[in-house]
């Protein structure tokens, strides 16, 4: 290791889930720059390692850029965030700009993510997914970005406090209370909490309790939306009216409609017959 920035993935709650990299490179670097000095020390002392140099990115002793680039010319520096992923809802995305723009060695050691381990838990086929954080607390804001995790047709991940959890549920199940979601509170901790069920139960369920801790709502993308029927017959009209052959033109009327492919080509032939 030499003049690096090394961006480092620390627990999301289970101390266990420290990577062995991890470990060693916090205890090899010159200086450990940290999202709250307190709690990043406290995690070291855990695990037995002693920072030869501890600075946070935030507060009133917050280091500054020029600093942070002198202790990269002496050495190596780690940043950390408090829990999970530097820049993953987490700040410390400026100094990783910082370094690249200085031409500096910059270097990952994935860890624990609580985007990630949401993912993974989602119980279908992800072909995408979109990663929302935390939404804005309120105003013109807030409802924008409600309304474009709901249009969206991918999956979509959203991180929220407790005391925020029970209102944004209800935004979101105002639009469509019968999209499926999984909310999950507390992951890899004590009490880890993870419940699949619609935006409807999952107002229902969570008026009746008092959620702890920090949680993610992982929602299902939107549906499609098919052509109404008015639509679907002006479709067709004018597939049988163009120069497509009539397995094409009913190939891509099927599609769009969504029907089956014979109806597709029986509708197609019965048009086109009529227009003889």
């Amino acid at each position: 290791m030499t003049n690096t920035l090394f961006v480092v993935g620390t627990p999301i709650g289970n101390l266990g889930d420290l990577a062995p990299r991890a470990k060693e490179c916090l205890g090899a670097v010159d200086m450990i720059v940290a999202e709250d000095t307190r709690v990043i020390g406290r995690l070291c002392h855990l695990v037995g390692i002693t920072p030869r140099a501890l600075r946070g990115y935030q507060g009133r002793h917050r280091i500054t850029e020029p600093e942070l680039l002198s202790a990269l010319e002496i050495g190596d520096v780690a940043l950390v965030s408090d829990a999970g992923m530097p820049g993953v809802s987490d700040p410390g995305a400026v100094f990783i700009a910082l370094a690249l723009e200085h031409g500096m060695q910059v270097r990952v050691i994935p860890g624990p993510s609580v985007l990630a381990a949401a993912i993974a838990l989602w119980p279908k086929v992800i072909s995408t997914a979109c990663f929302f954080g935390f939404l804005p607390r309120r105003g013109a804001e807030r409802s924008q970005m409600v309304e474009q995790v709901m249009c969206s047709p991918s999956v979509g991940v959203i991180l929220e406090s407790p005391k925020r959890l029970y209102e944004t549920c209800v935004e979101l199940a105002t639009i469509d209370g019968s999209r499926q979601v999984l909310l999950l509170g507390e992951l890899t901790k004590l009490h880890e909490s993870i419940h699949w069920l619609t935006l409807s139960a999952a107002v229902t369920w969570l008026r009746g309790t008092e959620p702890r801790g920090e949680w993610a709502i992982v929602i299902d993308g939107a549906r499609a939306v098919g052509p109404t029927e008015a639509e679907s017959d002006r479709l067709l009209l004018a597939l049988a009216r163009s120069t497509l052959g009539t397995k094409e033109a009913a190939a891509i009327y099927a599609e769009v409609v969504e029907v089956s492919a014979r109806d597709a080509y029986q509708q197609m032939l019965s048009s086109r017959s009529e227009r003889t």
